[in-house]
């Protein structure tokens, strides 16, 4: 049997298997300091404004660490595969390969398969270790470096904060809107008895105050229980938008099942859950990032992208890694201002950039 005849080739399998995996390692490193400086650099003005101290400012380091590898992994599978591969490019390796009759699919779907196999930890690395870390790390960012007073409890699937009006119990918050949605408020008189709820499907803030929409309050009088419509010039909450940012729940700090279920209960409340389903799509799409830039890396690598340094490496991952999570971040937000279907505005970015590999690995071929 030929060498183009057989689908994997063990030799040749090993071997460029091992030249990623000896680079992988240190250009996933060299991703995570580049991040890890560049966020504290940014984020010093914070830490001086609100004098945070050393351990704060330490441990939310380290709390956000695995979420920061998460981030960084497709773009180290990528400058690793381009590292690792251009070695064997500037040695004429692919040439003698070639010659022999090995294909560039022989090459290429072993290391899919490594990538694969780093898309599957990276999941499930997102459904146990980020969900807790990323909620110390905002815990931290804003109890102990911003200095927030703590006044609220999550519940895992909704949010309860004791604000100046009463007790609230929402379905969603999202800061970008200045909207909550699934509203309730609960208020109590005299030992602690309940005086009167409010609900409303949404409240949104002008700039000024809370406009709540279709609000409808249950008053305790002699009859009991008496449910009737609520100007919202009679009511309106006391809290700004910025107070409810230490009560909002970021996606990362949900796994896949947590945030599917929420999903399905804002759905079942009649509450647009879009956005959700943008991130619930994401936490598929981005592991598979892996599989999707290490298309992109091989043919580049063999057809004479000979980066051979880890600094080279680094710098051309980052350029087409920084391309990527531009598509990425547009495509979202075009999914959640409804512009596009959340299915595809998660995987936009990826679709695209395994055409354009798939255009590439074709040429070569």
């Amino acid at each position: 049997m030929t060498a183009r005849r057989r689908i994997l080739l063990p030799l040749v399998s090993r071997h460029v298997v091992r030249e990623f995996a000896a680079t992988f390692g240190l250009t996933l490193a060299a991703f995570i300091a580049v991040y890890v400086l560049a966020d504290f650099f940014d984020r010093i003005d914070s830490f001086l404004k609100y004098d945070a101290p050393l351990g704060a400012i330490l441990r939310s380091f380290l709390f956000k660490m695995p979420l920061v590898i998460t981030q960084v992994t497709p773009m180290a599978v990528l400058a690793g595969a381009l590292v690792g591969l251009g070695l064997l490019a500037r040695q004429n390796e692919f040439v003698a390969l070639r010659a022999c009759g090995v294909s560039i699919w022989q090459v290429l779907l072993p290391l899919i398969g490594v990538a694969g196999a780093i898309a599957v930890v990276v999941f499930a690395w997102n459904e146990t270790v980020v969900p807790y870390s990323a909620r110390r790390w905002h815990e931290i960012e804003d109890i102990e470096i911003k200095k927030h007073t703590v006044a609220t409890v999550f519940t895992g699937q909704e949010i309860w904060y004791h604000g100046r009006a009463g007790f609230y119990n929402i379905s969603r918050i999202v800061p970008r809107k200045h909207a909550l949605y699934g509203l309730t408020v609960y208020q109590v008189g005299h030992n602690f008895r309940p005086a009167r709820v409010v609900e409303a499907p949404s409240a949104t803030w002008d700039g000024r105050r809370w406009h709540l929409d279709d609000a409808h309050v249950r008053e305790f009088g002699p009859e009991g229980w008496q449910d009737v419509p609520l100007d919202d010039a009679r009511f309106t909450l006391p809290e700004s938008p910025e107070d409810f940012r230490v009560a909002y729940v970021e996606p990362e700090e949900f796994s896949f099942a947590t945030l599917r279920q929420q999903i399905q209960q804002l759905r079942m409340k009649g509450i647009d859950a879009s956005e959700s389903l943008v991130d619930l799509y994401l936490k598929i799409a981005l592991p598979a990032a892996s599989m999707v830039l290490m298309l992109v890396a091989v043919p580049l690598a063999v057809r004479g992208t000979r980066v051979t340094s880890l600094a080279a490496g680094v710098g051309l991952g980052f350029v087409i890694g920084f391309a990527y999570f531009i598509v990425l971040a547009f495509a979202r937000a075009l999914g959640q201002g409804a512009t596009l279907p959340p299915l595809f505005a998660a995987w936009a970015a990826n679709v695209l950039f395994a055409i354009v590999g798939g255009y590439y690995l074709l040429g070569t071929d």
